[in-house]
């Protein structure tokens, strides 16, 4: 089995040609001591079988992030049988970057440039074999996103590493002296590379430690400070702290430059100049441009949902057609009630609440995907940084966000557009206290309920209270997950608009949808199976249930924040599913029904409304109001953020906050009603 590692910057491409290469045969999990997703998978061409490691992008091979940490160990200790860099043709200068960075490990290499069919929208003619015998590497013009050039790929893929080649980085060290040497009776690197020429530093040339020390690398100043004496390493640092910051001065100039020299032969200037269209000029305009972007977003929610709603419904129709069967089976072979009542209740229920929920998150990975593969996903983004600034984030965390309003868990999945894991994270701690549309329902149907014709004044105060609740959180998680001094504006060149490619969205898509399915059927299951053991009784009345006996004990607890025990398993039933809470209340409150079948159902009673206002205070009210408009998603999103974020620990901190201030405002809300009304 050969080993490929996938090398590039954010936005090369390098994701679309690993999801291309692995399909369904990949995994992701985190790095040995890391937090940062790893990614690998396995593909097979002729009778060779082919590992593949999607590296986290990095602009660069100095260690500063945790994830270029990660990318440059395995880079350098991680016996790749070929590190395959991958660059975006249409922006050569930026991108091939990370190829000067990597020269000087001596590693097999093989450069990929990815979306020629962009560098040839904008006029550009790159000689792929010009750029290949300059380097003395192989070097490959593809487009990874269409699957007609994957047959080159594999047989350069092969030659490459039949043949190993590396690069060197004997050019850029001349470059680097030249430019070091101006004025100086000698250069910093030859005196650094004559004071460390004892050591060994096995597949990394001289030349490439010496130009990380004078970049600052941590993880190179650590290496060489633990393998020289200390009198040594104070010349070394005399050298290091005389150059001060223009030490990477001088070898980024000299990788600069470099890039320059080889592009000059290699690359013709554009022949067109490409300019904005009418369109863009709308759609990137500072005020013209949050219309066009909420109104393109009023129309991909109703897309999501269109493709949504269907499914949700032929999964319930289903779910009511197969209950009977299996209670109907079980009666002719003579099994227990409690069979078909554990069936219908855990297994068949959670898994329609389970497959339903799927179509929301098939639909928004679909619509997202199709906005981003098109080219307008970069215009929303450019158009609202500004406003997500304010909070640490920048404009890509704009559509995952709102997606939120459509579900929850589709939305958790959407982060991945972001660049660090610490923005990933901050912007699904903003997200589940976006409401979907099932917790809106909930909310307003309670309010109107109580209060009437009031009810939409409600609405007013919930999009109030989300803001508040923005600022809380950049207060308490933004500094942490995104400290100041690492916030940076976004930069980015818009990209040309084409035709989305739907083989490769499409197969991605269903990939992501059935990894989230499998994480989030177990827990559904788990919960479902604990509400069935606690509601469950032989007569079918809640009164005589566990439920009915642990709702008693807990009520001086749960009346602190104002709901009797009624109202907290209420509350706790909406962690199953928003709707699910309505489906609780009518059990608890008639106790005459079997409370799963009603939570899968959604039958909330035609007399639920009447029934609570005779039985719940207006102060009750408020309280358990307050409490579900900032409850914790349901158990989907939640098996969703922990399969994103790969950390039970932050999964649980994100609840524990969200529990903390619904019950928190429900405390407040409660006692000032009971001083008011």
């Amino acid at each position: 089995m050969k080993t490929i590692a996938l090398l590039g910057q954010p936005n090369s491409g390098k994701s679309t040609l690993f999801n291309a290469l692995t399909g369904s045969h990949q995994h992701v999990g985190n790095w040995p001591g890391k937090t940062v997703e790893r990614a690998e998978g396995f593909f097979s061409h002729g009778e060779e079988l082919y590992r593949v490691v999607d590296l986290p992008g990095s602009y660069g091979l100095t260690a500063n992030s945790a994830e270029e940490v990660v990318t440059r160990n395995f880079v350098e200790h991680g016996n790749a049988d070929i590190v395959c860099i991958i660059v975006d043709a249409s922006q050569l200068e930026r991108s091939l970057y990370m190829l000067a960075d990597f020269a000087g490990i001596e590693r097999p290499v093989m450069l990929v440039l990815n979306m020629m069919d962009v560098a040839e929208q904008k006029g550009k003619k790159i000689d792929v074999q010009k750029i290949g015998k300059l380097l003395n590497i192989p070097v490959l013009g593809f487009t990874a996103s269409d699957l007609d050039g994957y047959p080159v790929f594999f047989e350069t893929l092969k030659n490459a590493i039949e043949k190993p080649s590396e690069i060197s980085s004997e050019k850029i060290r001349e470059l680097a002296l030249a430019s070091a040497s101006e004025g100086r009776e000698s250069s910093p690197v030859v005196v650094l590379e004559k004071l460390i020429e004892d050591l060994n530093f096995g597949k990394r040339e001289k030349f490439w430690i010496v130009s990380k020390l004078l970049e600052n690398d941590t993880l190179v100043y650590a290496e060489v400070e633990a393998a020289v004496s200390p009198e040594l390493w104070r010349k070394i640092r005399n050298v290091l702290d005389d150059e001060g910051p223009n030490g990477g001065l001088i070898t980024g100039e000299a990788k600069y430059r470099f890039i320059s020299e080889t592009l000059r032969e290699v690359a013709s200037a554009a022949a067109k100049t490409v300019k904005l269209s009418r369109f863009d000029k709308i759609a990137t305009h500072r005020i013209w441009g949050k219309f066009v972007a909420f109104f393109i977003l009023v129309i991909t929610l109703a897309v999501s949902m269109m493709i949504a709603v269907p499914i949700i419904a032929s999964c319930f129709g289903l779910q009511g057609v197969v209950e009977p069967l299996v209670v109907r089976a079980c009666e002719s072979l003579g099994l227990w009630p409690a069979v078909s009542s554990f069936v219908n209740s855990v297994i068949v229920s959670g898994l329609a609440v389970t497959v339903a929920m799927m179509g929301f998150v098939f639909a928004i990975l679909v619509t997202f995907g199709l906005m981003e593969d098109t080219g307008y996903l970069a215009r929303s983004s450019y158009v609202f940084d500004s406003w997500l600034s304010c909070l640490g984030l920048h404009g890509k965390a704009f559509m995952p966000l709102v997606s939120g309003l459509a579900c929850t868990g589709g939305a958790v999945c959407g982060t991945r557009v972001l660049d660090t894991r610490g923005q990933r994270l901050f912007a699904m701690v903003l997200l589940w206290s976006i409401p979907c549309g099932a917790k809106v329902s909930v909310v307003l149907f309670l309010a109107s309920v109580f209060f009437g014709s009031a009810a939409p004044l409600f609405g007013l105060i919930y999009v109030a209270m989300i803001f508040a609740s923005f600022w809380v959180s950049s207060r308490l998680f933004g500094r942490k997950l995104v400290p100041v001094d690492e916030r940076v504006g976004m930069i980015m060149e818009l990209p040309p608009y084409h035709k989305p490619h739907w083989k490769i969205l499409l197969k991605t898509v269903c990939r992501n949808v059935w990894e989230v399915f499998k994480k989030a059927i177990f827990v559904i299951w788990l919960i479902s199976l604990v509400f069935w053991i606690l509601s469950y009784s032989r007569d079918g009345l809640v009164a005589h249930s566990l439920l009915y006996r642990i709702g008693n004990f807990i009520e001086p607890f749960t009346q602190i924040f104002g709901m009797r025990w009624q109202l907290f398993i209420s509350y706790l039933g909406g962690v199953f599913s928003k709707e699910a809470s309505l489906g609780v209340m009518s059990v608890v409150f008639s106790s005459s029904t079997d409370a799963f079948s009603l939570i899968a159902r959604n039958e909330a009673g035609a007399n639920l409304g009447e029934m609570m206002r005779a039985a719940v205070s207006l102060p009750e009210a408020l309280a358990f109001i307050f409490a579900s408009m900032f409850n914790v998603p349901c158990v989907l999103t939640m098996g969703t953020t922990y399969r994103e974020t790969r950390s039970a620990k932050w999964t649980a901190a994100i609840a524990g906050y969200y529990f903390a201030i619904s019950l928190g405002l429900a405390f407040i809300v409660y006692h000032i009603a009971l001083w008011v009304l």
